[in-house]
């Protein structure tokens, strides 16, 4: 199991900038800008937190091959996390390893999700120890913490690296927090004493069938059979501080009133797989799972992957609706 937590600015100041170099954790910025994002234009970060990386999540997906980065998906294995192999040594050329400390922090306006969706990853890899500065880059500065105008990317120190030196070993994933397609398949999501219940981490009109421009590349809509809507991304986080620890409580009884969360759940009987359409929100809501104590799963493929082919069923609110878009 990852040691995963919220952390404070003042935790963060004395762990990352006041450590003495003792078993100095890594630190990642998590960001991406990009024309299309409905929260972002194009957005730089002007200011960072001394000994930072700046990281896309797609570098999880896609390592140094950036022209498959978000949102230049052209198939749904594009935003999935890497294979194994392919992951671990992707981490490795940043010198993370599984016994290293990851410390992780956001950039708005797109930060929360950009950072949930690093971490995610990261617990996949393996990792044993994430922490998240909760609030992030704007926490930071509300703090007063000493920032510098610009920190490496590691698309470009991944590249400058080459590969890892010879004698590397990829390193066991943490597989029970993927869920497959094939897992999905076989879930008899609405049956009571089922493994697992789905839910979906989308705007409604995503999952009735009556939006399909969310995504440049993609113009499905609908949802998985038997899920249940929690909700876009948005109702996970306060929105003017953008912290997810003052919401947990809050979030953990509208998942009861919704009937995400029963008893099955809080004794771990069953587990919740949440899904969006790649994967990225659905990471947030699987990090407040995980400190909530939920067993948790994150569907990587999305609704995009579900939908792709064609051959997987797709349900909506009017029984009779068509399946909107096409598989290009």
């Amino acid at each position: 199991m990852t040691d995963f937590s919220l952390v404070a600015p003042e935790a963060f100041e004395a762990r990352v900038l006041d450590a003495g170099g003792q078993c100095q954790p890594v630190v990642l910025e998590a960001h991406f800008s990009s024309f299309d994002h409905p929260l972002d234009g194009d957005q730089p970060v002007a200011t960072h937190i001394p000994g930072a990386i700046q990281i896309h999540p797609s570098y999880l997906e896609a390592g140094k091959d950036e022209a498959r980065y978000y949102p230049n998906y052209q198939c749904p294995g594009d935003g999935n996390v890497l294979e194994p192999d392919q992951l671990t040594e992707a981490l490795a050329v940043l010198g993370i390893t599984p016994d290293r400390e990851v410390w992780v922090y956001g950039t708005e306006p797109d930060g929360i999700m950009a950072a949930a969706r690093l971490i995610w990853g990261l617990m996949y890899a393996g990792i044993e120890t994430i922490r998240l500065l909760d609030g992030g880059l704007g926490a930071w500065l509300a703090h007063g913490g000493a920032t510098v105008p610009s920190i490496p990317r590691a698309l470009d120190l991944a590249k400058a690296a080459g590969s890892v030196e010879d004698g590397f070993s990829p390193w066991p994933v943490r597989d029970e927090v993927l869920a497959t397609e094939q897992e999905v398949k076989q879930l008899p999501a609405s049956t009571p004493g089922a493994p697992a219940r789905i839910v979906d981490v989308r705007r409604p009109g995503e999952y009735d069938g009556t939006e399909t421009k969310y995504y440049p590349f993609f113009s499905k809509a609908g949802h998985i059979p038997g899920a249940v809507l929690q909700g876009n991304w948005i109702n996970l986080f306060e929105n003017d501080s953008h912290r997810v620890g003052p919401v947990l409580e809050s979030v953990r009884q509208r998942w009861v009133d919704l009937g995400i969360v029963d008893d099955s759940v809080e004794r771990g009987d069953t587990a919740l797989i949440f899904y969006c359409g790649t994967g990225w929100r659905s990471s947030l809501s699987f990090l407040v799972a995980t400190l909530l104590g939920y067993q948790a799963k994150n569907f990587d493929d999305g609704f995009y992957g579900w939908s792709w082919t064609g051959e997987n069923e797709v349900a909506f609110c009017e029984p009779d609706r068509q399946l909107a878009g096409s598989a290009s």
